[in-house]
C-alpha cells in the first residue's frame, strides 16, 4: 500500500510530464517564407517608405528629410503590424516532426 507522500510524488511526476514540451503545440510554416517575413520585409517596406517618404516631402515643398523619416517610421510600424499578422495566421500541425537538441 501506498503512503500518502508517495502518492503526492507520483502526482507531481505525472502532471510534469504532462506538461512537457514534447507535447505542446508548434506552429509549422514554410520556413523560407517566414525568414522572408523576419528579415527581409522590414528593411524593404523602410526603405520603401523613405523613398515615398522623399518623393511626398519633394513634391509639397518642404523638408525633404523630414518626410524620409517620418515614411521609414511609418514602414516600419507597418512591417511590425504584417509580421504580427503573419504569426496568428500560421497553422498548428499536429504531426509535425518534433525534433530534439539530443537528436542532433
Amino acid at each position: 500500500m501506498k503512503t500518502e507522500q508517495e502518492k503526492i510524488f507520483e502526482n507531481v511526476i505525472n502532471k510534469k510530464t504532462e506538461e512537457s514540451p514534447e507535447k505542446k503545440e508548434t506552429k509549422k510554416t514554410n520556413m523560407l517564407l517566414a525568414a522572408f517575413m523576419m528579415f527581409i520585409l522590414p528593411i524593404m517596406l523602410v526603405v520603401l517608405g523613405v523613398f515615398l517618404g522623399g518623393y511626398i516631402g519633394k513634391f509639397i515643398g518642404t523638408s525633404i528629410r523630414t518626410f524620409q523619416i517620418a515614411g521609414g517610421v511609418v514602414a516600419f510600424i507597418l512591417s511590425v503590424i504584417i509580421i504580427k499578422l503573419f504569426d496568428k495566421s500560421a497553422v498548428i500541425d499536429k504531426d509535425a516532426e518534433v525534433i530534439h537538441w539530443d537528436d542532433m
